[in-house]
């Protein structure tokens, strides 16, 4: 059975942005706040076949994420490094992530300290998408993605956890809205395509682009 998802802003998020062919967009710097305190930042780059992240939380390690385009506004394969905090240039990874649909199953490669090991998660969605847990730019990137296929309800896999659950996609205005169990996300976009601020009310919470 699957169940919905309680998302948190640190814990249960990770989004395909509007990026123009052939342009690229960003790098692009964002805040996390709850209320008047910061609890991060974020650095956003959208690339015509990719969008790459890079979330830094306060005493969590780095978390760099990289989910590529495929053809017809579908999405490919998704890479999820994990670093030590303010890691250093060139600074080896704690754990290295790749996520890819493969017929229906989601193939999950992990490497840790150079042993790879190999999972599947059997889903009857060919277009499952996997969620970064930590990234609320990323769980955009998939709202975004969701509205340039005119998708109301998104499949996704939490890649931490593997847990499964259905996000929708609605719109109040020109605002998109990603609902993931009691959790809502009120998404505004700015003129470039990228997100101007992510609001989550339920929390308290909100990313803002600098």
């Amino acid at each position: 059975m699957r169940r919905p998802v309680l998302s948190t802003l640190c814990g249960a998020l990770s989004l395909s942005l509007a990026v123009t062919a052939h342009a690229q967009r960003g790098p692009a710097q964002y805040v996390y706040l709850r209320g008047t305190d910061t609890l991060g930042t974020e650095t956003l780059t959208a690339y015509p076949e990719r969008s790459v992240g890079a979330l830094t939380m306060k005493g969590q390690p780095t978390i760099e994420w990289t989910h590529a385009r495929a053809a017809n506004d579908r999405l490919g394969p998704l890479r999820v490094r994990v670093l030590q905090p303010a890691p250093t240039a060139g600074a080896p990874p704690i754990q290295d992530v790749l996520f890819a649909m493969k017929g229906d199953s989601l193939q999950v490669n992990i490497t840790t300290g150079g042993t790879t090991s190999r999972q599947a998660v059997r889903s009857p969605y060919p277009d499952l998408v996997p969620l970064v847990n930590a990234s609320v730019l990323h769980a955009a990137f998939v709202a975004d993605y969701g509205k340039r296929r005119a998708l109301d309800r998104i499949p996704i896999v939490l890649t931490t956890g593997a847990q499964t659950a259905d996000a929708y996609l609605t719109k109040d205005g020109a605002v998109s809205v990603l609902t993931m169990g009691k959790i809502a996300m009120r998404i505004t976009w700015a003129a470039d395509g990228l997100p101007q601020r992510i609001d989550i009310p339920a929390q308290n919470s909100r990313v803002v682009r600098r």
